[in-house]
């Protein structure tokens, strides 16, 4: 009589992610590819710093001949430059959301990267977050640059500000701007000419949002309107922090708008990259 050895069945394996790193060495990976060349950005980053200094610049004149008109609340300190300086700083934001984070993904159809790293086993959600932080990680850096000039060499008013709200406000802001960028890089994945179209989206965001004119300026119901857009409730917080207000408000608006925007866009990017994968355009020239 034989004894009859049981064993035990062996626990199933994990399948790895993206060649056995965790989601978050994925999410480090995709976020700091733009890195590895340094000077390669150097002047990138120069340029732009100049640029930003010159528009700064602009806009300092322009409120030396343009007086504020009164009854505004968000002009009640009499500075137009400061209005619109806080503006500048959040459009960099609004740039890297709605524009930057399409781009990207654009040049990496273009490049044929976009395929191979859908090849990968890699979550879709996964994906389209590693491509989009490294912009708005990038832009949270540039504001801050920004506003440390603004402080510095244009006398901008911060003698009340709440660093703490600025921040949080800054942080909150780029995940609900996230969600926005993902939507349209979907978009440009699914139907093409998304650089087009996202660079039209930040000239009306810009606008509907208060960025060079306090939104009860719009005509007919607009401001009423705009209230539900995630950069108007972003750009308020962040002027509301900087002059010493309450942001907690804006603060849990961002949260929210967070919170809904980022499922949907990476159920939408998913989504499209199903649709470029059967249609055969996850590369294109």
């Amino acid at each position: 009589m034989t004894d009859v050895v049981r064993t035990r069945p062996a626990p199933p394996r994990r399948e790895p992610v993206a060649g056995g790193a965790s989601v978050g060495g994925a999410l480090f990976a995709l976020a700091t590819r733009d890195l590895g060349d340094r000077r390669a950005l150097r002047w990138p980053l120069l340029l732009d710093l100049a640029f930003g200094v010159v528009n700064l610049l602009v806009y300092l004149f322009i409120s030396r001949v343009v007086a504020p008109t009164r009854g505004h609340p968000a002009l009640a300190s009499g500075s137009y430059f400061d209005f619109v300086a806080m503006g500048i700083v959040f459009m960099l934001v609004i740039q890297a959301g709605a524009s930057h984070v399409t781009k990207r993904v654009a040049r990496e159809q273009r490049s044929g990267t976009l395929e191979m790293l859908v090849a990968q086993p890699l979550p879709r959600s996964t994906l389209a977050v590693g491509l989009a932080v490294h912009p708005l990680l990038f832009a949270m850096a540039r504001a801050l640059v920004y506003l440390s000039l603004l402080t510095a060499f244009f006398h901008l008013d911060v003698g009340r500000a709440d660093w703490w709200g600025v921040a949080v406000v800054l942080t909150l802001s780029c995940a609900a701007v996230m969600g926005v960028g993902i939507m349209l890089a979907a978009l440009g994945v699914a139907v093409g000419r998304g650089e087009i179209i996202a660079s039209l989206v930040t000239v009306g965001l810009a606008f509907m949002s208060g960025t060079y004119f306090p939104v009860s300026a719009l005509p007919g119901p607009l401001p009423d309107l705009t209230a539900v857009l995630p950069t108007r409730i972003a750009l308020d917080g962040l002027r509301a922090a900087v002059a010493g207000e309450s942001w907690a408000g804006s603060a849990g608006a961002l949260l929210l708008s967070a919170a809904l925007l980022l499922p949907l866009s990476c159920w939408a990017f998913g989504q499209a990259l199903r649709i470029g994968a059967r249609r055969g355009i996850l590369t294109r020239e």
